[in-house]
C-alpha cells in the first residue's frame, strides 16, 4: 500500500493534468460560487411544496429512472472500450467497460472530474500508469463533451429557442471540424470516422437516457418537446462547472431554462434523480473499486514478429510505422492511420488459406474504429481476397531478381553495364560496411536539400539505428563517401530500401551499389533480391485507377521504372485490397498521406547481434576497380 501511496505521489508531482495548475482550485471556487447563488435563489422555497412534490413521484417513475439510468451507462462503458480500442491500450472490452462505468459515477457524484476518473481507473486497470490513466479520462471527458455538443445542437435547431441557434450552428461547425481533422489531419492519433460516429451515437443513448430519467421523474406533466432541451443544456452546465453532480449549475441552468414551471416539482425531480442517477451508480462504483479489479484481467500480450518473417521488408517494424498484431491466428505487420488499419503484404508467417483470415482482418480493424486493407498484396493473396469478397487494384510493380541466375552480359543488361563503366572510370568502389553515421548523415542531408523531404510509412527514412540492422552498401571514391544503400534482410530474400547517391556523385553510383548487393547475394545463396516497388502509373501499360490518377501526378515514377529496368528485373503487380469500394478509397488516401507526410520518427529497435561487418563483404568486382 505504501508502494501504491508513493507512486500516486510520484505520478500527480509528473503529469501536470492531475497534480500540477489552477484547474482544481478554480473548480472549487467554481462549485462554491454555483452553491451559493442556488442557495440564494431557493432562499424563499416552499419546503412544504417540495415534500409533497416528492412525495408525489409515482413507483412506475422510480422504476422507469432505474431502467433509463441503466442505459445510460451501458452507454457510458463503451465510451471507454472505444477509446481503449482506439488507443490500442490492449485492455479487453469489458475491463474498459467496468472501469469506466466505474470511473463516471465516482467522478460525477464526487467531482473534480479528471482527478477522481483518473485515480479510479488506475485502480481498475492493471498495467496501466496514472498518467495514462489520466490521459484516457481526459479523452473520454473530451469524447463525451462532443458527443453531447452534437445532440445538443440538434435540440436546440429542433426544438429549442430561436436565441439559442447561433450557438447550435457554431457548435455544429466544431464538430464538423473535427470531421475533417479526422480525414485530413496528420496527427496519427487523431480518431477515425467510425470511431466518431460511435462515439456520438453513444454520447446521444447516454444523455437522452439521462434527460428521459430526469423527465419521467417530473411529478407534474410537461410535454417532451419543452423539457429535453432544457435538461440536456442543465446536464452539460453541470458537467462543464466540475463541480460535485453539477451542483448549482443544474439547477440554476434547469430553472432558468424552465420558467414556466413551478420551483417544487422541479427541484423534487433534482433530488430523485440524484438518488437515482448519481447517489446509486456512485455506491455501486465505489464497492466496484474498493475491489479492485477482475481477476486475470490483464493487458492483451503483445505478439512478437517471427524471427525468420516471410518477407524482408518486415523490417519495416523497426521504424516504428509498423507493428506486429495477431489476428485471426496469424501475425501481421499493421499500420493505423486514420481511416484504416492497414496490412503490409501477408501474414508474417504462414500462408492464408480460405476465407476466415480475411473476415478476422475486417472485423478486428472496425472493432479498433477503423476499415481493414492490405498493401503491397501479392497477386496470390490479392485473389485470395477477390474470392472473399474483397475488392482490388494493381498500385505498384515489384521488381525481383535471381541472383543466381543473374548474367550482366545479357543484352537487356547493355544500359546497366554503360553505367557501372561511368562508376569504374570515376574510380567508384561500393562493398558492404558498417555505418559511419556522420558521413552517411551528410550524404543524405544533400540528398534530401536536392530531391525534397524523405517519403515513409511504407519506405525507410534514414535514423542510424535503423541502418544498423540492414545490410548496408557505401559507394566511395577513395576515402570520401559517394553514396549508400541499404537492404532488408531475411534468409529468403533481400530487399533495397534506402538508396542515396550524393547529388554531386559521378554517374552509376547508384547502380554500382544495388550490382554490389546483387553480386553479394549470389556469393550468399539469396534466391531472390527485390528492387522494391514502382508505382504502376510509370509503365506504358499500367492498368487501374491507381495508374490513371497516377498519371496526372507530375513524378509518377518514370526515374525509378528508368533505374530499376536497366537490371532487367521480372516485374510483378502489387495491390491494394479492402472489402470494399468506400474502404478501398479511404485506405489510398491514407496511404498516400503517410507516404507523402509521415509523422516523426520513432526511436529505432537496438540492433540485431549481427550487423553488416558480419556478412559477405567481398573486396568488390573487377568493374569495381580503378579503371587502366
Amino acid at each position: 500500500m505504501a508502494d501504491r501511496i508513493r507512486a500516486l505521489a510520484r505520478a500527480l508531482r509528473a503529469e501536470p493534468a492531475l497534480g500540477q495548475g489552477l484547474r482544481p482550485w478554480i473548480g472549487l471556487a467554481v462549485a462554491l460560487g454555483l452553491a451559493g447563488l442556488l442557495s440564494a435563489r431557493l432562499s424563499a422555497l416552499d419546503t412544504l411544496a417540495l415534500r409533497q412534490a416528492f412525495a408525489a413521484i409515482a413507483p412506475g417513475a422510480w422504476l422507469a429512472a432505474l431502467a433509463l439510468t441503466a442505459i445510460s451507462f451501458a452507454a457510458v462503458g463503451g465510451h471507454d472500450e472505444t477509446l481503449h480500442r482506439h488507443l490500442g491500450t490492449g485492455v479487453g472490452a469489458a475491463t474498459a467497460r467496468r472501469a469506466g462505468v466505474a470511473a463516471i459515477a465516482l467522478s460525477q457524484m464526487a467531482g473534480f472530474g479528471l482527478v477522481t476518473g483518473a485515480l479510479v481507473r488506475w485502480r481498475m486497470l492493471p498495467g496501466q500508469s496514472l498518467a495514462q490513466a489520466g490521459r484516457l479520462t481526459l479523452l473520454v471527458s473530451l469524447a463525451f463533451l462532443a458527443g453531447w455538443g452534437v445532440v445538443a445542437a440538434g435540440l436546440m435547431l429542433t426544438l429549442g429557442p430561436v436565441a439559442l441557434r447561433p450557438w447550435a450552428w457554431a457548435g455544429l461547425a466544431a464538430m464538423t471540424a473535427i470531421v475533417a481533422h479526422s480525414l485530413f489531419g496528420r496527427s496519427p492519433a487523431r480518431p477515425s470516422l467510425r470511431t466518431l460516429c460511435r462515439v456520438v451515437v453513444l454520447a446521444a443513448v447516454d444523455v437522452l437516457a439521462a434527460a428521459l430519467a430526469f423527465w419521467v421523474l417530473l411529478p407534474v406533466p410537461l410535454a417532451l418537446d419543452q423539457a429535453l432541451p432544457a435538461i440536456v443544456l442543465a446536464i452539460g452546465a453541470g458537467l462543464i462547472s466540475g463541480a460535485p453532480g453539477g451542483l448549482g449549475a443544474f439547477e440554476l441552468t434547469l430553472l432558468a431554462a424552465l420558467p414556466g414551471v413551478p420551483e417544487a416539482p422541479v427541484l423534487a425531480a433534482v433530488l430523485a434523480w440524484r438518488a437515482v442517477y448519481f447517489a446509486l451508480p456512485a455506491l455501486a462504483a465505489a464497492a466496484l473499486a474498493l475491489r479492485g479489479p477482475q481477476a486475470g484481467a490483464t493487458l492483451t500480450a503483445v505478439p512478437m514478429a517471427p524471427a525468420e518473417p516471410a518477407f524482408a521488408e518486415a523490417g519495416l517494424m523497426r521504424q516504428g510505422g509498423f507493428r506486429p498484431l495477431r489476428t485471426g491466428g496469424l501475425v501481421w505487420a499493421v499500420a493505423d492511420l486514420g481511416q484504416t488499419r492497414v496490412h503490409l503484404r501477408a501474414p508474417l508467417a504462414r500462408r492464408l488459406r480460405g476465407q476466415e483470415p480475411f473476415q478476422a482482418l475486417a472485423s478486428d480493424a472496425r472493432a479498433a474504429g477503423r476499415g481493414a486493407a492490405i498493401y503491397k498484396a501479392d497477386p496470390a493473396v490479392a485473389a485470395a481476397a477477390r474470392r472473399a469478397g474483397w475488392r482490388a487494384v494493381v498500385v505498384a510493380r515489384e521488381a525481383w531478381l535471381d541472383p543466381g541466375c543473374f548474367r550482366i552480359e545479357r543484352p537487356a543488361c547493355a544500359g546497366l553495364r554503360r553505367k557501372l563503366r561511368h562508376a569504374a572510370k570515376a574510380e567508384v568502389m561500393a562493398q558492404a560496411e558498417a555505418p559511419v553515421a556522420a558521413e552517411l548523415a551528410r550524404i543524405n542531408v544533400d540528398w534530401v536539400a536536392t530531391h525534397g523531404a524523405e517519403r515513409g510509412f511504407s519506405m525507410g527514412r534514414f535514423e542510424p539505428g535503423y541502418l544498423a540492422g540492414q545490410r548496408l552498401y557505401v559507394a566511395r571514391i577513395g576515402a570520401q563517401a559517394v553514396g549508400f544503400a541499404s537492404f532488408h534482410v531475411s534468409d529468403g530474400e533481400w530487399a533495397l530500401d534506402l538508396l542515396r547517391p550524393h547529388p554531386a556523385a559521378p554517374d552509376g553510383v547508384a547502380h554500382a551499389l544495388v550490382a554490389a548487393a546483387l553480386a553479394d547475394a549470389q556469393r550468399a545463396g539469396v534466391p531472390r533480391l527485390s528492387l522494391a516497388a514502382v508505382p504502376e502509373a510509370a509503365f506504358a501499360d499500367g492498368q487501374g485507377i491507381a495508374a490513371r490518377l497516377g498519371r496526372r501526378i507530375k513524378d509518377s515514377g518514370t526515374g525509378l521504372l528508368q533505374f530499376k529496368a536497366a537490371f532487367a528485373p521480372r516485374w510483378q503487380r502489387l495491390y491494394l485490397v479492402a472489402p470494399g469500394w468506400l474502404a478501398l478509397g479511404l485506405a489510398a488516401l491514407d496511404i498516400r498521406r503517410a507516404v507523402l507526410r509521415p509523422v516523426p520518427l520513432a526511436a529505432p529497435s537496438p540492433p540485431p547481434a549481427e550487423g553488416p561487418e558480419n556478412g559477405f563483404a567481398s573486396p568488390g568486382d573487377a568493374w569495381q576497380r580503378k579503371a587502366g
